[in-house]
């Protein structure tokens, strides 16, 4: 199973900046001839050819029928394709600009889109897009075959206390540090690292934060997981606080084409806004689950927080497969278990890996 708040260097993040990028390198083959596009316009002409300009101008307007008439057989004999081919074949030269063809205005906005910025990333999200509905009704077809049972909802004891399924416990005195917890979480959440988010989201418009309205973990989730770390022998609660690794949490996305270098320079934002890196995964490389995810921590409280980088597409498919996830570290059945991770494997499939991604390492890497 794959842990979705993973491991995770800083400098060695930073040290992926200084290598270069897979594949960068300077093509110098051609498949045109410079040859006589580079010969100078006062070479030696063979006898026959003519010099004035009435003879020029004639010759041109022969050689344009000619060409044009090419392109017409073509246009009937082969469709488009002998067309795009018959444009790679024109004849270069002074007057090739007026022998060529003008191009499908439907391809040429296609090609644009592909090349500028808003087309950079454009077949990804085709591809993510076209898998989405059947995605959602593999879903739905799962949890029709295997209904979700219900939680009990967590309550108040009459003593204090604190109850809720699997067996948490809070003890009156356990329950009241919690909440004090809880309400300090909030307000240190919204006050102070949630400013810093936004200036580091303000810092470049190429990235944008992302699910705001899941950046604080409820009450009574939070105390699910303060009452796990209580049941280890000596614990405080105060200690199971500082334990818990997404009590706050936030998520910036990337553009694809502009991933890799978004999460290097945000890693360095975050730094510089005073907080502490404690752990990076690059999970791009796993079946499960895809995206990167790192831990920090506000070193004058100690408070922990989670910054998740994705895609558009990355987070839309953790978003999707986030109930699985949750069944799978439920009570599932083997065999449910098996369909849930088959699902989760099938929808990330569908998604491109960002380039550079791979040059992202592990904080702290592993060894």
């Amino acid at each position: 199973m794959i842990d979705r708040a993973g491991d995770g260097d800083g400098d060695a993040v930073g040290a992926a900046r200084n290598r270069p990028e897979d594949g960068e390198r300077a093509d110098t083959s051609s498949t045109d001839s410079p040859a006589h596009d580079d010969a100078p316009v006062d070479a030696p002409r063979p006898d026959g050819v003519p010099t004035t300009a009435e003879q020029r101008a004639a010759a041109h307007r022969r050689y344009r029928d000619t060409v044009d008439h090419t392109y017409d057989v073509a246009r009937v004999e082969a469709g488009e394709d002998a067309r795009a081919g018959a444009r790679e074949a024109s004849p270069r030269g002074a007057t090739a600009r007026e022998e060529t063809p003008e191009p499908d205005a439907d391809q040429d906005r296609k090609g644009q889109a592909a090349e500028g910025p808003d087309g950079e990333g454009a077949e990804a999200r085709d591809t993510w897009a076209e898998a989405l509905p059947g995605l959602r009704a593999a879903w739905e077809k799962h949890e029709q075959k295997y209904p979700q049972r219900t939680r009990p909802t967590p309550s108040s004891q009459a003593d204090g206390g604190w109850l809720a399924d699997g067996g948490r416990r809070l003890s009156p005195e356990h329950n009241a540090e919690a909440a004090k917890a809880c309400e300090d979480i909030r307000a240190e959440g919204k006050e102070v690292i949630l400013p810093a988010m936004e200036r580091v989201e303000a810092a470049d418009p190429d990235r944008r934060l992302a699910g705001l309205e899941h950046m604080l973990k409820g009450e009574d989730r939070l105390k699910e997981k303060i009452a796990d770390y209580l049941r280890a022998p000596g614990v405080t609660v105060r200690e199971a606080v500082d334990t818990v690794p997404d009590a706050v949490r936030f998520t910036l996305t990337y553009n694809s084409q502009r991933y890799a270098e978004g999460v290097l320079s945000d890693v360095d934002r975050l730094k510089s806004e005073g907080f502490e890196l404690i752990k990076l995964k690059n999970l791009w490389a796993e079946e499960q689950y895809k995206g990167i995810n790192s831990q920090w921590r506000r070193p004058e409280t100690g408070l922990r927080f989670e910054m998740q980088f994705h895609t558009p597409e990355s987070l839309e498919a953790k978003e999707l497969t986030h109930s699985a996830y949750e069944r799978i570290r439920g009570p599932a059945s083997p065999a449910e278990r098996s369909e849930l991770e088959d699902f989760q494997r099938r929808a990330n499939d569908r998604l491109d890996t960002p380039p550079g991604t791979a040059e992202i390492r592990d904080f702290p890497e592993k060894r």
